[in-house]
């Protein structure tokens, strides 16, 4: 283990002893473990967080999930349904967001779920054969995604669209940060997908983990599905029965999901579980445990 990785990892363990298990049983690759590194070290000392701010920012994330979990488990249902509830609270936020934001890219290297999407979505990028024209991002977020996406060079124009400032910017650091000057256009929309006008047709869209902050899921499909091209794709991963501070709509079920796509004209080409705590999809669903259904959609 790397020597940030390792002091981060000992910060973690001081506030949480618990987590020392999780912490000690990860199984990350020698690439993995670099990543992770590049990650820390980008955030210490491009963005000025201490690795203390940083252990922080990942407690922060896990006791709130922790916290809804203890919620959702009692009463059955996520504590919010609405944007008006949490936007103020998370998307404009501007510590917490950053929190937020910096706590999930951690978690992305260390919950068992979140690393095996991760891996997922490398797959399926180095997988793709042909350079196309457009590829856009709903939601970036801390942008890993965004940044593995333009890494692989395989299109001529990116565009990320987000409701939280604070996570278009981080996004938008990133991207400099990593690649500095580039000649592929790369450009952040900092609005609400539902309000925004994006006139451009899409190769790929990838949504990571954001069906579940809308209120309207069904029509916002529908919305994404008219900004891809005919032949086009849309990448996309789900939570079921997965609270957070921010989760507003629940799916207790793959089926739900699929009858969603369905009615918005997608048709599910690939999709693959992974489930927290790793447990089978039947235990899962069985003990309302957390499980990212991943989807590649095409139009029907």
């Amino acid at each position: 283990m790397l020597e940030n990785t390792k002091e981060l990892f000992k910060l973690i363990e001081e506030k949480n002893p618990l987590h020392k298990k999780c912490l000690d049983g990860l199984q990350l690759s020698k690439e993995e473990y670099e990543d992770l590194e590049k990650l820390i070290v980008y955030y210490k000392d491009t963005l000025n967080i201490t690795l203390e701010e940083q252990a922080q920012s990942y407690i922060v994330v896990l006791n709130d999930t922790l916290e809804e979990t203890r919620y959702f488990i009692e009463f059955g249902k996520y504590r919010y349904s609405t944007l008006a509830e949490v936007e103020n609270m998370v998307y404009f936020n501007e510590n917490y967001m950053k929190q937020y934001m910096v706590g999930l890219a951690i978690s992305s290297f260390i919950w068992n779920a979140h690393v095996e999407v991760r891996r997922y979505f490398a797959k399926y990028i180095d997988e793709k054969q042909n350079q196309e024209n457009t590829y856009l991002e709903i939601g970036p977020g801390h942008g890993e995604f965004f940044v593995k996406a333009l890494r692989s060079q395989k299109f001529k124009e990116y565009f990320g669209i987000d409701i939280s400032p604070i996570s278009c910017q981080m996004s938008k650091d990133m991207v400099e940060n990593q690649f500095g000057k580039i000649n592929t256009k790369c450009e952040f929309i900092c609005k609400d997908f539902t309000k925004c006008e994006f006139n451009n047709k899409a190769d790929l869209v990838v949504m990571g983990e954001v069906l579940e902050h809308v209120e309207q899921p069904l029509q916002f499909m529908k919305d994404v599905k008219a900004l891809l091209n005919d032949n086009g794709e849309i990448f996309a991963t789900i939570p079921i029965n997965a609270p957070a501070i921010d989760h507003i709509y629940l799916f207790s079920h793959p089926d739900e999901v699929k009858e969603l796509l369905n009615k918005a004209g997608l048709k599910i080409k690939e999709c693959e579980y992974f489930m927290a705590n790793n447990y089978s999809l039947e235990k899962a669903l069985k003990t309302k445990n957390a499980i990212i259904m991943t989807v590649i959609l095409t139009i029907k």
